[in-house]
């Protein structure tokens, strides 16, 4: 076999990621946190077929999730313990459970080819309904959306509080925050600013009940609402951290106007999102998993300029920090322009 070969074989590979989610969902990972289980347990303990369950583990240690220090006999690795329901630094256990939302649309990505076809999101051919709705009909579906947002959000939420000059703001409005974790570590690092946090009513009350009791919540306001609908007024800073890439170009340049209308003349939108220019393979993953779930797109920084504008503001800065995220300042128009600062790293 040659190495292109074996290289487009290691390419097509079909049942790691599927036998990957299926332990996550089954919660062997937990099961193994203390130590070493047989499967015949294991297959016990998460209601399966011993024998099945067995050829899963074994794929899932020649790949280095998790040991077989004697046959039918396994044990966690560093792997394994990412997949645990408290993970660190973050669980990919939200991400990769098939009963949750973000498999629910992983799911739904074996009709790529209809997607190809037509340009257009598969999800609601499955469901029945767009992503948005499906989520909102089910509690469930909901809550583990929001919770493997927050773990993402909160990989992020160091980058986004560092990355920007606060000093000049003094309240920020997070439109679409989740549950506030990224609104809540900008609140702690700058202890000057308040705060509101805009977002669906489950995941406000979460956020309410999760950190409305700290010093940060207490200079927050929670508020249920939609950012395709007039936003409160009052914020310099209006933060939008992986809003955008969610939605095509006509709904994400309505979520901006909604943001320029709720400026004030020296206020600021602040979007983080990852650009594409030059973008390794998990973005270029994520980009065509937002046409296929969520109808969105992952944008360069010319797009976001195009877009920013057609919502009527200016892409006045940017800011790449380490963390991979991009900080984007825009701007009503009518201020001075301040052209682009680029490549400029911050922790």
């Amino acid at each position: 076999m040659n190495d292109d070969f074996a290289r487009l074989l290691s390419l097509k590979d079909t049942m790691t990621p599927w036998a990957l989610r299926a332990v996550a969902t089954l919660g062997v990972p937990d099961l193994l946190a203390d130590g070493e289980l047989g499967a015949g347990e294991l297959a016990r303990r998460t209601g399966v077929v011993p024998d099945a369950l067995c050829r899963v583990l074994r794929l899932l240690t020649a790949r280095g999730v998790f040991t077989e220090p004697k046959p039918g006999v396994f044990g966690p690795t560093a792997l394994s313990r990412l997949l645990e329901s408290g993970g660190r630094p973050i669980s990919m256990g939200p991400w990769l459970d098939l009963d949750g939302a973000v498999g629910r649309g992983d799911r739904a990505c074996v009709h790529i080819l209809e997607a190809l076809r037509t340009g257009r999101p598969v999800y609601e051919r499955v469901y029945g309904r767009p992503v948005w709705e499906d989520l909102a009909a089910d509690p469930a579906l909901t809550a583990s959306f929001d919770t493997a947002m927050a773990a993402r959000a909160a990989a992020l939420a160091p980058a986004v509080a560092a990355g920007y000059d606060w000093s000049t703001a003094r309240h920020v409005l997070d439109a679409g925050g989740g549950t506030g974790t990224v609104l809540a570590e900008v609140l702690r690092t700058h202890p000057r600013l308040r705060g509101t946090l805009l977002d669906r009513a489950p995941a406000v009350t979460a956020a309410r009940a999760a950190w409305g009791d700290t010093a940060e919540g207490r200079r927050c306001a929670f508020t249920s609402g939609s950012f395709f609908d007039a936003l409160p007024m009052g914020a310099d800073v209006i933060l939008l951290v992986n809003v955008i890439h969610d939605w095509p170009d006509e709904h994400a340049a309505a979520v901006l106007r909604r943001c320029a209308e709720a400026l004030p003349p020296d206020g600021r939108v602040l979007i983080a999102e990852h650009l594409r220019d030059g973008a390794a393979g998990p973005l270029l993953e994520l980009d065509l998993l937002m046409l296929l779930v969520y109808g969105g797109r992952e944008r360069d920084l010319d797009d976001f300029r195009a877009l920013v504008s057609v919502a009527g503001l200016e892409l006045t800065g940017v800011t790449e920090t380490r963390a991979g995220i991009s900080l984007l300042s825009c701007q009503l128009p009518q201020l001075p322009f301040q052209g682009i600062v680029g490549n400029h790293h911050q922790s």
